[in-house]
């Protein structure tokens, strides 16, 4: 699934904000500080993921891309398959903007699971594509609201977040929910 659409904040302010979400879901799951430089291609980690169905389960976290201000993608994987995102940021030239496309995919580990992944991802396409722009744009709207927040700086991602229903960890919780 492939979404565009453009933002009025800058590469770097967007870029800074899936970084303070994947140190925090990092910090989360193993438990202590994770220092800004250690973020890039191949980084891991792993965590316990609560599942809609089927319960929790083991995923593994790893950044596959990390380009600042341009790139960020990274996989989940569990026992049943392998979640995908990926952002691609490209700043709009004479303008606090820019655009951003946003991919995500599933493949399962059995055939029957990517069956299930293709057809679920079929019929709830247009919905997930109307929740993740309306995601990327509560990020605009949280970068709005907080200008000079830096990459690294500490972030509540907790239940008190200031965009009501989203927060700005949703970068991280993007992958998760599509395992769900």
């Amino acid at each position: 699934m492939k979404v565009q659409v453009k933002l009025n904040v800058s590469a770097e302010e967007f870029f800074a904000s899936i970084t303070r979400s994947v140190l925090y879901d990092a910090e989360q799951a193993r438990g202590k500080k994770v220092p800004a430089k250690k973020l890039k291609a191949g980084f891991t980690y792993q965590k316990m993921l609560n599942a809609k169905i089927g319960g929790a389960q083991h995923v593994t976290t790893k950044i596959t891309e990390y380009e600042p201000p341009l790139r960020y993608a990274a996989s989940v994987a569990s026992s049943k398959g392998e979640n995908t995102v990926r952002y691609e940021l490209d700043p709009v030239e004479g303008e606090r903007a820019v655009n951003i496309t946003y991919e995500e995919g599933y493949a399962g580990d059995k055939t029957l699971n990517d069956l299930n992944g293709k057809l679920v991802g079929f019929f709830y396409g247009p919905f997930a594509k109307r929740k993740i722009k309306r995601r990327l744009r509560d990020m605009e709207t949280y970068i709005k609201q907080n200008p000079g927040v830096e990459a690294g700086e500490d972030v509540d991602c907790g239940a008190e977040a200031s965009l009501p229903g989203e927060n700005e960890c949703a970068v991280t919780d993007a992958a998760a929910q599509s395992e769900e």
